[in-house]
């Protein structure tokens, strides 16, 4: 059942100060969960569900049609309305950091289970997914290191008077969905106007290169792209998938031949729609649904 939006923050919401929320038509400037809760009192798994858009808007068909799908095979769905431009990347990460802790906080209540909550993102929403996936908790951090730094820079702090802000953003199980994992490059180079303080080009581009980050504390993963897809996300796709094959950890990669770029479901590609049922039988084994 669909219930009225949440907001991730009643107060004190990150970058309000310093972004207009003007040409933001999505959300104002308010990051929200779209809640899709299934009836019964049975703590069941949950997914939030990150939609793409170039962090410019976020595509609908990547939103409430695959909550209603997740709900069809057991699972809880959050629909995370991410704040997009004016706002750059990292206020969307903030979002989806915030999001994580909010359902875990508020599990017992939701009746979702801690233990088996995850995210799925479509291209640029399938960065979010890769980085609190691959960054959760700072847990592969060193403390006092410069990768700390460049965290506290771009992403700030937790508020110690939050209860929220002190749970776990530790995710359950990944999956990318065409996801953009690496979004800069020396192809092609991040806009200045994202360099803080004493921060580098090179230094922003490898700590976005979410790759470069994966761990034995990674998630389980499902990734999935096409081939002939135009934005050209299947090399991320791939380097993403071989850092977790490198470390032996669990991980489903599927390339199909033909397809374009957000196809959501998938229903109007037949070669592609079977990614549903490959993910779904993923998801069942994985959560003992």
């Amino acid at each position: 059942m669909g219930l009225k939006d949440i907001k991730l923050w009643e107060k004190k919401v990150p970058d309000t100060d310093s972004f207009s929320s003007v040409g933001d038509m999505n959300n104002k400037g308010l990051p929200t969960l779209t809640p899709y809760l299934l009836n019964g009192k049975i703590p069941r798994p949950a997914l939030i569900v990150c939609p793409g858009g170039a962090f410019q808007f976020r595509a609908s068909n990547e939103g409430e049609p695959i909550a209603k799908w997740l709900n069809q095979i057991g699972i809880n769905a959050f629909v995370l309305n991410y704040r997009v431009a004016p706002y750059t990347p990292f206020t969307s990460t903030k979002d989806a950091v915030r999001a994580v802790r909010y359902i875990r906080y508020h599990a017992l209540e939701f009746n979702t289970d801690p233990e088996r909550i995850g995210m799925i993102g479509f291209s640029a929403g399938g960065y979010l997914t890769a980085f609190v996936g691959t960054r959760y908790d700072n847990g592969i951090i060193e403390p006092k290191s410069r990768n700390e730094q460049i965290m506290s820079i771009l992403l700030g702090g937790t508020d110690l008077n939050d209860p929220i802000d002190q749970t776990s953003t530790r995710l359950n199980a990944i999956i990318l969905c065409y996801g953009e994992t690496a979004p800069f490059s020396k192809e092609k180079l991040p806009p200045e106007s994202l360099l803080k303080n004493d921060i580098t080009m090179d230094e922003l581009i490898e700590f976005t290169s979410n790759h470069n980050h994966v761990s034995v504390r990674t998630p389980p993963a499902f990734l999935w792209v096409t081939a002939t897809d135009h934005w050209n996300f299947q090399q991320q796709n791939l380097l993403f998938a071989e850092a977790i094959n490198r470390l032996n950890q669990p991980y489903d990669l599927h390339i199909f031949s033909k397809g374009s770029h957000g196809l959501g479901l998938g229903e109007d590609e037949p070669m592609v729609a079977i990614w549903t049922k490959l993910c779904e039988n993923w998801l069942k084994g994985l959560f003992n649904i």
